[in-house]
Formats: C-alpha cells, sequence, structure tokens
C-alpha cells in the first residue's frame, strides 16, 4: 500500500509528553543545532517518517519486481524484526 505524497486535508497538531530525561536531551541536541524544542521535535519526527515512508516504497518496489509480497521478500531476505 503507498502513502500519498502529500498531506490530505487539513493540518493536524500532535501532542506528546516526554519524560525530564527525554525533554532535556531535546532542549540541549535543539540548543546545538540553534532550533527551538518544537522545532527540532517537529524536524525530527517528520524525518523519520519520510524515512520510514521511503523504506516502505522501496520494500514495495524490490518485492513487486521480484514478483513477490512484501512480506514474502522480508522473510527471503536479511532481518525479520531485528533478528538475523
Amino acid at each position: 500500500m503507498q502513502m500519498p505524497a502529500e498531506p490530505v486535508g487539513q493540518p493536524q497538531e500532535f501532542f506528546a509528553e516526554f519524560t525530564p530525561v527525554e525533554q532535556d536531551a531535546i532542549v540541549a541536541h535543539a540548543s546545538v543545532l540553534g532550533l527551538a524544542p518544537d522545532e527540532y521535535v517537529r524536524q525530527t519526527a517528520a524525518e523519520r517518517a519520510l524515512n520510514w515512508q521511503r523504506e516502505h516504497d522501496a520494500f514495495h518496489t524490490l518485492a513487486q519486481r521480484q514478483g513477490r509480497t512484501v512480506e514474502e521478500t522480508v522473510h527471503r531476505g536479511i532481518l525479520t524484526d531485528n533478528n538475523l
């Protein structure tokens, strides 16, 4: 299943709670990068989501080329749930 490249509908707001240790790490890293903590979280979350989407699409394309499903390709390949 391919996900749309462009957002659908209205932008959504997301709220997350972080532990004090996580908050400290976010603030520290954001500061080093010259970003506000909320912008750091937004960019980091977007980067991870986009990376996941690219990996998902690449596996889908690879599976199609091999005439298999994504599940068949993963099970036949190197890694399944981080186990060799």
